[in-house]
């Protein structure tokens, strides 16, 4: 793919290359815009949000949608890490779409700065991004789309708001359940937790449905 950048001699933990550039933001003109899709397909993009670092928690739900779409895409072996937007990529193809599927390699609390980057690469628009994530105040088991303006107790969300300077974003909110505790340390012991093996086969039900209804409203569209 044009503009794909090898990551060699560098240590995967996506931090780190970060840290290789005084500039931080452009990538010491690394950040090569990707040219317009094929005539006659629109361009969107898909990402999970969630911390990089432990995909299995709750609050990396949003990664493990982005999975299971990739699969669904057929393009499931095509990832690649993208140094340009730090953040893991592979390209589909549906209908009249080319789907951008993004997986931000760093923290939950600046996956606004992966997203920022490569929807200027891959030249996407806010309401054309559909940010996909966990949600606590959404029952397990279910899940709620939102058109624009994502709630901003999750930080995945605030930062990508921040960062793009818009709220127009699509949101696909998985929910993972209350915490037993509501203090600030139970809603962080909760997002950070693994499922039980009950929750896992419930999760592994909404997450089907959830990214079969995506997938059929852009075919409708």
């Amino acid at each position: 793919m044009a503009g794909y950048i090898q990551q060699t001699g560098l240590d995967h933990n996506a931090g780190a290359a970060v840290s290789l550039c005084p500039c931080f933001c452009h990538f010491c003109g690394l950040q090569r815009m990707e040219p317009p899709p094929p005539d006659g397909l629109h361009r969107i993009m898909m990402v999970g949000l969630g911390n990089y670092q432990i995909q299995s928690s709750r609050c990396s739900v949003g990664m493990a949608a982005v999975n299971i779409l990739a699969k669904k895409l057929n393009v499931d072996t095509n990832w690649f890490f993208d140094r340009r937007c730090v953040g893991k990529i592979t390209v589909a193809t549906r209908g009249h779409h080319q789907i951008i599927l993004l997986k931000p390699q760093q923290f939950t609390k600046m996956n606004g700065s992966s997203v920022k980057l490569a929807a200027e690469i891959y030249q996407v628009t806010p309401e054309d991004i559909y940010m996909i994530h966990d949600q606590i105040f959404v029952p397990l088991g279910q899940f709620v789309v939102v058109k624009g303006g994502g709630p901003r107790e999750h930080s995945g969300v605030i930062s990508c708001i921040n960062k793009m300077k818009s709220d127009l974003m699509p949101c696909l909110m998985i929910g993972i359940g209350s915490p037993p505790h509501r203090t600030k340390r139970g809603i962080l012991h909760h997002k950070l937790g693994r499922f039980s093996e009950s929750q896992q086969c419930n999760l592994m039900q909404v997450l089907e449905q959830c990214t079969n209804g995506l997938l059929e409203d852009l075919d409708k569209n």
